[in-house]
């Protein structure tokens, strides 16, 4: 077996070649020469359709270019991005947009103008929400001259500072509520007390120093004691609004204990150098009481009135009063100083 198999690896080394193929030889050409007439049938072979030498299949032929297809013909010349005839056709379509956008917003704003000048938008009334004091009726009148020509042309913020300038409104909110009314939310002033201006009217004064109104606006209860020596002009705000203060403190003060003190007085004088002067409701004597301790001094001057009411020289001795012979003698008394509560000084009308 293996004596035979070797043979035939052997054989098998050793392929058969194929036999080259016989070109026919050509043909003669009457009347032409043998060499030339075997040039013209035999195909010229190239590099481009030479085919390979081991191949049996000829090279696929190469397409043509358009340019060879159409020889002559050139393709047409782009325009560079910053040519002149660009930048010209550029400035031309730009320039004709914005003409046509300024002419479409003209035509709106025209409109609009026409159209919110109209009637559909005529102010018919106002919702008024946050008033005590004023009258829906007083906020109308207030309103309808800032809205002459419509609500949808109204100038809110005109409004609301116009709103705002009166005095009794502290703070006010203002919208629309399209097509013909407006919506007001108003902050009034809470009158907190009564103040005297300096042309000796009355008039309310709120928690920041301000006076509005006059004393028709008070209601309620009874008013408190009358303030006096309050600020008037655009920079009073401030030192009025530590008088206030300094008012409500003194109120507090005089009613912690029983019995309260503040019905004994009549009116609240300010005055920067002197401090509190009290002008007493009976009397109508002033009480000087300085700026703090404000309970005890006013007692300490009741103590004084009621000794001098009584005739009682004793117990004005006892509080250390000079001239109590002149005091009781009937002379008026013009002033006390009680900013030192255990020696008070008596001011004599001469």
């Amino acid at each position: 077996m293996a004596g035979r198999s070797k043979p035939q690896l052997e054989a098998a080394e050793e392929p058969e070649l194929p036999e080259p193929e016989e070109e026919p030889e050509p043909e003669e050409v009457q009347g032409e020469a043998p060499d030339q007439a075997v040039a013209e049938l035999r195909p010229r072979r190239t590099g481009k359709s030479r085919a390979p030498r081991h191949s049996d299949t000829a090279p696929t032929p190469r397409p043509r270019s358009s340019r060879s297809s159409a020889p002559g013909r050139r393709a047409p010349r782009q325009l560079s991005l910053f040519s002149r005839e660009k930048l010209s056709q550029n400035v031309t379509r730009t320039g004709g947009s914005i003409l046509l956008s300024l002419l479409a917003i003209g035509c709106l704003v025209a409109l609009f103008y026409f159209f919110a000048g109209s009637r559909f938008f005529a102010l018919r009334g106002v919702d008024v929400t946050g008033n005590k004091l004023l009258s829906v009726d007083d906020v109308e009148t207030m309103v309808k001259p800032n809205v002459p020509r419509g609500v949808l042309n109204a100038d809110i913020e005109k409004i609301r500072k116009d709103l705002i300038s009166y005095s009794l409104i502290r703070e006010a909110e203002v919208g629309r509520l399209l097509p013909d009314r407006l919506r007001i939310v108003i902050v009034e002033r809470q009158p907190v007390a009564l103040a005297r201006r300096s042309d000796g009217s009355v008039a309310c004064v709120d928690d920041e120093g301000v006076m509005f109104g006059d004393s028709s606006l008070w209601r309620g209860k009874a008013p408190p004691p009358l303030i006096s020596g309050l600020e008037e002009g655009d920079r009073a705000s401030e030192t009025n609004r530590q008088y206030v203060m300094t008012y409500r403190r003194l109120l507090a003060d005089l009613d912690q204990t029983e019995p309260p003190l503040s019905s004994k007085v009549d009116e609240v004088y300010f005055d920067k150098d002197q401090g509190v002067r009290l002008i007493l409701a009976d009397s109508r004597v002033a009480v000087l009481i300085g700026a703090e301790d404000f309970r005890a001094r006013l007692n300490a001057a009741l103590d004084v009135l009621d000794a001098v009411g009584n005739k009682d020289a004793d117990k004005l001795n006892v509080l250390r009063i000079s001239d109590a012979e002149r005091l009781l003698s009937g002379v008026r008394i013009a002033y006390l100083n009680a900013t030192d509560p255990k020696r008070v000084i008596v001011g004599l009308d001469e």
